[in-house]
């Protein structure tokens, strides 16, 4: 684990556009699942780090999100479940309040504030969608309106009728009868095995040979390119978030992080890959970087 240093004074959005030359490219790898609510508290926080980290840096600041699917619960009934009997069978809860008045608590000031949560979903029909909703630059409105249907709306992402719902909602160019077969095909080119093999290698660490099977193969292989092997995930939300050729520079958050814990990391992988490619080329680096602050000083991260 690598704690943060005291952090520098931060330039302002002026001070910052005053700067020559931009910040190295920020890559924030998502890993989260929508049967799971403190990912839709994560999911807010982060866009709200992304703000803030424009809004510092202007055009000059660079972030692309990468979602990724992380399979919580495999066993979840394929209609989904009701909350309570669903926190009764795997938690051993009577209800599922006192996890939900943590939710509240802590989802509030994002706006998330758990205003109709009835099911726990079966997601695995959910990441399709946003797999497929990735290849139209569309993985994070997919992911929006997934979270907001099941935890504001009362919704069950579970079934196939709503996913339909939403895929119109999202404006993706397909009929629902061309949708619905895409998320409920399991063939070896489907969305589901792109899914089921994602989900397993962001699981696993070790030097293991994958054979990518279908459509999806670009974003498989980023997936073993920004992990390296070097990282069994099994909660989430979780976050790698990286810079430079290869992700060179790179660090992993895991849970909801307050948004001063994220802006802070974006910053330091910023600051570490300008470093770090001023000192492969032999020149002094510059820019918004020079004087972008080391990062929050309560986020811990851990190199990876």
């Amino acid at each position: 684990m690598i704690r943060l240093p005291e952090a520098l004074p931060r330039p302002g959005p002026a001070q910052a556009s005053q700067r020559s030359g931009p910040l190295p490219p920020v890559t924030v790898h998502v890993f989260n699942d929508i049967a799971c609510p403190w990912c839709h508290i994560g999911a807010r926080r982060l866009q709200r780090a992304v703000r803030q980290y424009k809004r510092r840096f202007g055009q000059a600041a660079p972030v692309k999100l990468q979602w990724n699917p992380l399979l919580v619960d495999s066993e979840v009934m394929s209609a989904g479940e009701e909350v309570n009997s669903y926190a009764q069978r795997r938690w051993g809860l009577g209800s599922v309040d006192p996890l939900h008045a943590r939710l509240v608590r802590a989802g509030l000031p994002e706006g998330a504030t758990f205003s109709n949560w009835t099911t726990m979903p079966n997601s695995l029909m959910a990441l399709e969608l946003i797999s497929l909703a990735a290849d139209m630059g569309l993985a994070e409105q997919a992911s929006d309106l997934l979270f907001a249907r099941t935890y504001e709306l009362g919704g069950n992402v579970s079934l196939l009728s709503e996913l339909l719902d939403i895929g119109e909602s999202l404006g993706m160019g397909m009929s629902r009868g061309d949708l619905g077969r895409e998320l409920t095909r399991s063939d070896g080119d489907s969305l589901r095995a792109g899914v089921l093999e994602r989900d397993a290698t962001a699981k696993r660490s070790g030097s293991h040979s994958v054979c990518y099977r279908n459509h999806h193969q670009q974003q498989q292989q980023q997936l073993r390119d920004i992990l390296c092997y070097r990282l069994r995930i099994h909660a989430v939300p979780h976050f790698i978030i990286s810079a430079g050729p290869k992700c060179r520079t790179k660090y992993s958050l895991n849970g909801a992080h307050q948004t001063s814990d994220l802006v802070g990391a974006m910053e330091r992988v910023a600051m570490e890959e300008a470093r770090a490619a001023a000192a492969a080329t032999g020149m002094p680096y510059g820019g918004a970087v020079a004087a972008a602050a080391a990062g929050s000083t309560s986020s811990v991260l851990i190199a990876i």
